[in-house]
């Protein structure tokens, strides 16, 4: 996957549409416009509320992103060798790590990038495809984003860059990881590159100071 991909997954954060009525296309914009906000706060300059700033990042993409839709489809058909418990880990903990790990860069690396809105595709009542181009050092990179109609909320599940998709991406990962091991090893092992990445912060951090 290209940097851009991740960088604009994770903007991708705010608070959830209250309003059933509401277009993907305005959800996505307004949500965008939030986690910026959040990246740009000049509070969070202050190497000390780095984490503050994180975990401000990471409440908002729980609330626009579905992460269970999106674990679903990575997994396939392997969620059901997941127990109910372990999916309802499977689905924390993977949602942890991409918050942890892609929002720490976000934050060392964001510079003000711009979105282009160029409209959306209502597939059905539930399901819609929003297309934008990133501005990315100069150029426009394409940048498509799914999203699903929860109950009135429209919510990202997937984010498709140059072609590529973050669901078919991640699952060919799983899928390779799980001839080898068990849906418990899964879980432990993105347990430990969540602690390896708290380290790392705990590290950098210190040596800022």
């Amino acid at each position: 996957m290209t940097r851009s991909f991740f960088i604009f997954l994770l903007i991708l954060l705010g608070l959830p549409s209250l309003s059933r009525g509401e277009q993907p296309i305005d959800v996505l914009q307004r949500n965008i416009n939030r986690g910026i906000a959040i990246l740009k706060d000049p509070q969070y300059l202050n190497v000390n509320k780095k984490t503050a700033q994180q975990e401000e990042l990471c409440e908002a993409a729980w609330q626009l992103f579905d992460f269970k839709e999106f674990s679903k489809r990575i997994l396939a058909y392997r969620w059901r060798s997941f127990s109910p418990t372990q999916r309802q880990q499977f689905i924390d903990v993977f949602a942890e790590f991409l918050c942890k790990y892609y929002l720490t860069r976000l934050q060392e690396r964001y510079a003000d990038e711009k979105v282009i809105y160029l409209g959306q595709r209502l597939i059905n009542d539930s399901k819609a495809s929003v297309r934008v181009n990133v501005l990315w050092k100069g150029l426009e990179v394409p940048v498509e984003v799914r999203m699903l109609n929860r109950n009135g909320t429209w919510k990202v599940y997937d984010i498709i860059v140059l072609g590529i998709s973050g669901v078919q991406n991640y699952r060919a990962q799983f899928q390779e990881l799980l001839l080898r091991v068990s849906p418990s090893q899964v879980i432990t092992l993105i347990e430990n590159r969540i602690k390896m990445e708290e380290e790392k912060a705990v590290t950098k951090n210190t040596g800022d100071n």
